[in-house]
């Protein structure tokens, strides 16, 4: 006898396979030809399009500088059209050592396009890249008879390469951006307080789609787009380039083998246990096919204080002598439309938890910090830090100084006399550095900065403990290289106003 209708049983046999396929999709779903691989595409042509327009524009510079620096009558004549012909013909050796360094493979498999990490690799390569070129030049200049052909010449290529090529990556990828593909498309792993703060660390990124958490036992419902079977369908219908893996309650080896499905297929980003401790310049060893993460050190030595407060004395100096200019229109227009000084001075906590006078362009009318309890409802941060979105005491003026940051600018003053340097933690109000407690009082170790982790990494759209963490991080584990990096990714920071209030 029949349980079902015979119709009603023909159609549950027609569709209820594509129901199961829908809610169970199988591993092997192809989830990169929407997202992923488009991305990958995309990148690498923008970056070798970018290194060629680099490479022709030093083959083409270099000489002429050579010339017009050059005191030898010989050297400084024009070159020939043979030495462009060579320097044009060498553009390919330049690319391939490039590939060799990997700097086109790497670009693919992070979430931030950033550049500067890059930049070693790229004056390796280029090094390598003129001594091949010289050795050429050489050959042709004793077997054919090319004269015009000199190591100075191909030097001054490399230089200029070593500028130019960067800073075409920098616009291929900071200015330009993802425009024509939109932002990268990214799926959180699970969910609770670390999956929320890697959350909040994309959306700060412009190159970055935050789509949503996957998790079998979610923390909350606030983004949850599926579970862990639904990842490879929800990467494919998303168009996911990249899975960033956070803690969860699944079952560690349940998700291990999902990820196992994706690796090759979309891009894959574990987030550490003790992730507090780990910095950029923390390193994976291999010990017999176990990976293990080396937690570096600071490296605070007598001669690493000294270079870094010099750098900070030589860069707020020249600054400041370029910026001068600046500083008297800001002035005129901060006098000429409201009443009170035109620097803004208040007290903040250096290092040591000395307190100092920290110096900004005064972006609010006379009387505001009179008005602070008045808008206490209203304070948007969490912990000690106070900071309101359209706060009614900016003025017209302040509004766009905050918003790109140029308010900031008299603290070059405080940077040269050593109360503040170039990169350090968030120099607190002495009422909130009092808030500070346990190991995030280790800020307290190294001058606050005009800049820092904080601010490359999303400013106001972090939370307070977030901030403290980040703090915490630049001071047990500082280097030189760091801060440049810093100082690097600051001027998009800024450029793109995100956090900025």
């Amino acid at each position: 006898m029949a349980i079902l209708d015979p119709e009603v049983e023909a159609v549950l046999r027609d569709q209820l396979p594509d129901i199961i396929e829908r809610r169970h999709p199988p591993l092997e779903t192809d989830v990169s030809s929407s997202g992923a691989a488009l991305v990958r595409r995309h990148a690498l042509r923008r970056l070798v399009f970018a290194d060629v327009v680099g490479l022709i524009f030093a083959a083409l510079l270099g000489p002429l500088l050579l010339s017009a620096v050059s005191s030898n009558p010989q050297s400084s004549a024009t070159a020939s059209a043979a030495v462009y012909v060579f320097n044009l013909a060498m553009i390919p050796v330049f690319i391939a050592m490039l590939t060799l360094y990997g700097l086109y493979r790497g670009i693919t498999r992070r979430i931030s396009m950033s550049v500067f990490s890059d930049l070693r690799n790229i004056i390796h390569a280029l090094m390598i890249s003129g001594f091949l070129c010289a050795i050429v030049a050489y050959v042709a200049n004793k077997d054919f008879g090319v004269e015009d052909l000199s190591v100075a010449k191909i030097v001054s290529v490399c230089l200029v390469a070593a500028i130019v090529v960067p800073l075409a990556r920098v616009v291929a990828f900071g200015l330009l951006g993802y425009a024509s593909v939109g932002s990268v498309p990214v799926i959180v792993v699970g969910t609770g307080k670390l999956a929320q703060t890697v959350a909040s660390h994309l959306r700060a990124h412009s190159s970055v789609k935050f789509v949503g958490f996957v998790d079998d036992n979610p923390l909350g419902s606030a983004d949850v787009i599926g579970e862990l079977d639904e990842l490879p369908e929800l990467c494919r219908l998303h168009g996911v380039a990249r899975v960033v893996v956070c803690f969860s309650r699944t079952h560690p080896e349940r998700t291990t083998e999902m990820l196992k499905s994706l690796a090759g297929q979309v891009g894959v980003s574990i987030v550490p246990r003790y992730y507090e401790l780990i910095t950029a310049r923390s390193h994976v060893e291999d010990l017999s096919g176990l990976p293990m993460l080396d937690i570096a050190p600071a490296s605070l030595s007598v001669g690493a204080r000294f270079l870094k407060r010099t750098f900070d004395i030589i860069v707020s100096s020249v600054i400041l002598l370029i910026a001068a200019p600046f500083f008297a229109v800001a002035a005129v227009l901060i006098k000429a439309t409201s009443t009170g000084p035109v620097f803004f001075r208040q007290s903040r906590t250096g290092r040591h938890e000395q307190p100092f006078s920290m110096m900004k362009f005064r972006t609010m009318y006379d009387n505001a910090e009179a008005r602070r309890h008045e808008l206490e409802h209203l304070n948007e941060m969490d912990g000690p830090l106070f900071k309101v979105q359209n706060d009614p005491r900016v003025t017209r003026v302040g509004r766009v100084l905050r918003k790109t940051s140029l308010d900031e600018f008299p603290q070059l003053i405080n940077v040269w006399k050593g109360d503040m340097s170039l990169v350090g933690p968030r120099p607190f109000v002495v009422a909130e550095a009092m808030g500070i407690e346990g190991w995030a009082r280790k800020r307290f170790e190294a001058r606050p900065g005009m800049t820092g982790l904080w601010q490359v990494s999303g400013r106001n759209e972090l939370s307070h403990l977030e901030l403290c963490r980040l703090d915490y991080l630049y001071v047990a584990s500082w280097s030189f290289w760091w801060d440049m990096q810093i100082l690097w990714l600051t001027p998009s920071t800024i450029f793109r106003g995100r956090g900025a209030s």
